[in-house]
C-alpha cells in the first residue's frame, strides 16, 4: 500500500467520524419539523402523521385518502396590516377612481378613497358594498392574463412597510414546513381560501409549495372570448357560488375534491366548518394558528382563538410558543 493510499484512508476515516448520518454509533436526525419548538402540538402533528401512514397501526389511512386542507390568510400568508388581496384591491381601485372622478363620491369606492375601513365592517366583506364587490368592479373586463400578470406584478414588487420585503417571501416558514412534511408522507395538500383563487395561483407554487390545480378559493365568474388569433377568458361582475368562506368551504371541498380532508388548518372562525367538517373521517387533526407574538408578526383576536380551540378541541398552534421562526430569512 503506497502512502497516497495510505492519506486518502485516514482522510476517508476522519470524515466519517465527524458525520453522525454515516456513524452506526450515532442515528442523529435532523427534526421534520426543525423550525417548530419542541412541545405538545409538534408531538401531536408527528405522533399522528406516524400513525395514519403506518400500515400496522388501526389508523392507517391509505394514500389516496390522505386529504389535507390549508386555509390561505392568516395561516400561510400574512394578512395584517390588510388581507393581502385587498391590498391590491384597493389599489386596482384607487387606478379606477383617478380615471374616473365621480367615483370618490359613491359607495363603496368612496370609502375606498377616504380610507374608510370601518364602514366595510360595518357592511361585511361579502354584502353588495363590501370589499369582495369592490374587487369585482376594480377587475371587471380584464382578461385572464392581464389579471395574473397585474398579481404577479403586485406580489414581487409591492413592499411591505414593516418587513421590507415583497409579499410572495411573507409566508409563515413553519406552515410550509409542515405542508412539505406532508407531501413527504404523500398526503395531497389543497388551499382552501376567501380570496380569489387566480389570485393565490400566482405565488402558491413557488412560495407554499402547493400547485395551481389544489387551490379553492371564493372565483370570479369568467367568460370565454372565441377570437382570431387567440381565444381568452374575461372576468365578468359576479361570483360562483358559494362564497368560499364559513359553511361554503366544506361545500366547495366536496364539490372540487370530492372527499373529506383528515387534516385541516385554519386561523379563524371563518374556518370553523371546514375545521368541523373534518370530522367525518376516521381519523382526523384540526390545528388552528393562533397570532399571539406581537414582538415578531402580529397579536389579533389570541383569546378568542384559544377559546374557541378549547370549545373544539381543536390543537392551538401559537405563533409565539410554538414557531422557532415566522419568516424564513427574517
Amino acid at each position: 500500500m503506497n502512502r497516497l493510499t495510505v492519506t486518502l484512508i485516514v482522510i476517508i476515516a476522519v470524515i466519517t467520524s465527524c458525520n453522525p448520518r454515516n456513524n452506526t454509533g450515532n442515528t442523529e436526525q435532523v427534526s421534520p419539523l426543525n423550525l417548530w419548538n419542541d412541545g405538545k402540538i409538534k408531538s401531536e402533528i408527528l405522533a399522528f402523521v406516524k400513525s395514519v401512514t403506518d400500515k400496522t397501526s388501526a389508523n392507517y389511512i391509505s394514500e389516496k385518502d390522505r386529504i389535507a386542507v390549508f386555509d390561505m390568510d392568516g395561516t400561510i400568508l400574512i394578512e395584517k396590516p390588510h388581507y393581502v388581496l385587498f391590498d391590491f384591491t384597493v389599489r386596482k381601485m384607487l387606478e379606477k377612481i383617478s380615471e374616473d372622478h365621480s367615483l370618490k363620491d359613491k359607495q363603496p369606492y368612496k370609502a375606498v378613497y377616504e380610507e374608510d375601513w370601518g364602514y366595510f365592517k360595518s357592511v361585511g366583506l361579502f354584502a353588495d358594498d363590501g370589499l369582495y364587490s369592490v374587487l369585482l368592479y376594480a377587475t371587471d373586463g380584464f382578461t385572464n392574463e392581464q389579471y395574473t400578470s397585474e398579481v404577479e406584478e403586485y406580489f414581487y414588487t409591492v413592499i411591505d412597510e414593516r418587513y421590507g420585503v415583497s409579499y410572495n417571501k411573507l409566508v409563515y416558514a413553519p406552515v410550509v414546513q409542515l405542508i412539505e412534511y406532508l407531501k413527504n408522507n404523500d398526503f395531497e395538500v389543497f388551499i382552501v381560501s376567501g380570496s380569489d383563487p387566480q389570485f393565490t395561483r400566482t405565488f402558491c407554487e413557488e412560495a407554499a409549495g402547493i400547485p395551481v390545480n389544489n387551490v379553492i378559493g371564493t372565483t370570479v365568474l369568467t367568460k370565454w372570448v372565441e377570437n382570431e388569433p387567440n381565444s381568452y377568458f374575461v372576468r365578468q361582475h359576479e361570483f360562483i357560488q358559494p362564497i368560499n368562506d364559513e359553511a361554503g368551504k366544506p361545500v366547495n371541498i366536496l364539490n372540487k375534491i370530492g372527499k373529506v380532508p383528515v387534516i385541516a388548518v385554519g386561523n379563524s372562525k371563518g374556518d370553523y366548518h371546514m375545521l368541523e367538517y373534518t370530522k367525518n373521517a376516521p381519523n382526523s387533526l384540526r390545528l388552528l394558528v393562533n397570532h399571539d407574538d406581537s414582538l415578531r408578526e402580529y397579536s389579533y383576536n389570541s383569546d378568542k382563538m384559544s377559546k374557541l380551540c378549547k370549545d373544539n378541541d381543536w390543537l392551538e398552534i401559537s405563533m409565539k410558543n410554538d414557531f422557532k421562526v415566522i419568516f424564513e430569512g427574517l
